[in-house]
């Protein structure tokens, strides 16, 4: 796929830590969800086994075709916004991690830049950001 695409994950490594509560909490579906001890299977042919260290929610907008990331970023913050106190609440009681994802694939350099806005819900939720780039 082409394009740029943003995700947001909460994860934990604290195996007290009820994700599906959260996720019910928050009221946002995941788009995968990630349990401590489990197993799955990874690799380009899903053969390899590994067991997840962590528990965790990722969320994730679609591809979207642009090469400026400030035009991606708010799909994101537009959809986690109207449980952003709930997100916030689950962040702090369970000292759970964040981070936002920016999965750039385009065959040219992409324009990285983000707006006031954008860096302020990045704040609100002590969330760290994380390019993955794929160019060429």
């Amino acid at each position: 796929m082409e394009g740029i695409m943003v995700e947001f994950i909460l994860w934990t490594d604290n195996p007290k830590t009820d994700i599906d509560k959260i996720s019910h909490y928050i009221g946002i579906q995941p788009i995968e969800k990630k349990r401590i001890g489990e197993i799955r299977y990874i690799g380009p042919n899903k053969n390899i086994e590994k067991i997840n260290e962590e528990s965790s929610l990722l969320y994730s907008t679609d591809y979207i075709k642009t090469v400026e990331v400030e035009h991606a970023m708010p799909k994101m913050i537009d959809m986690l916004k109207p449980n952003l106190k709930n997100i916030i609440s689950v962040i702090n009681q369970y000292k759970l991690h964040a981070k936002f994802c920016v999965v750039v694939d385009l065959p040219e350099k992409p324009i990285i830049y983000f707006s006031s806005d954008v860096i302020k819900a990045m704040a609100q939720l002590s969330a760290e950001i994380e390019f993955d780039m794929y160019i060429g």
